[in-house]
């Protein structure tokens, strides 16, 4: 597929990469990397599955609150003052995502789990917003 773009559009994503760098070079930009996730809806509960590679359990903050759970944690990058890097695209920096559920959920039954880089995120619905199954009685 080829694009087309005009001089001023190429000019504009031009700054916008530079003024990227620099915001995260001195500490500006909140949000750096963005953390793909899936999210699946069982009976019982949602589970989300995050991507999070390098990073360990205690990097990552996990909050539940009513109907939201919200993931945040930072990508560390541990460069030395005369390190020269001919290309550096790890992503590195803070993130959080949030998500809201249309029904509560049940905080201190949720379970995470680290493993090969993707979190798996577990967290019960309360009681009340589960379906229930109903017998048809015949006479």
């Amino acid at each position: 597929m080829t694009m087309y773009m005009t001089p001023y559009q190429r000019a504009r994503l031009r700054n916008m990469a530079m003024n990227d760098r620099v915001a995260r070079n001195i500490g500006l930009a909140s949000n750096d990397v963005h953390v793909p996730v899936d999210i699946k809806d069982e009976n019982d509960a949602f589970v989300l599955y995050a991507i999070v590679p390098g990073l360990s359990a205690e990097d990552i903050d996990i909050e539940v609150l009513k109907d939201t759970v919200s993931i945040s944690g930072e990508f560390k990058h541990e460069v030395e003052d005369d390190d020269v890097f001919l290309r550096s695209e790890r992503p590195y920096g803070k993130f959080r995502r949030s998500f809201r559920f249309e029904t509560k959920v049940v905080a201190d039954n949720a379970e995470a789990n680290l493993d090969n880089g993707i979190l798996s995120l577990r967290v019960p619905k309360v009681p009340e917003a589960q379906p229930k199954n109903i017998k048809v009685k015949t006479k």
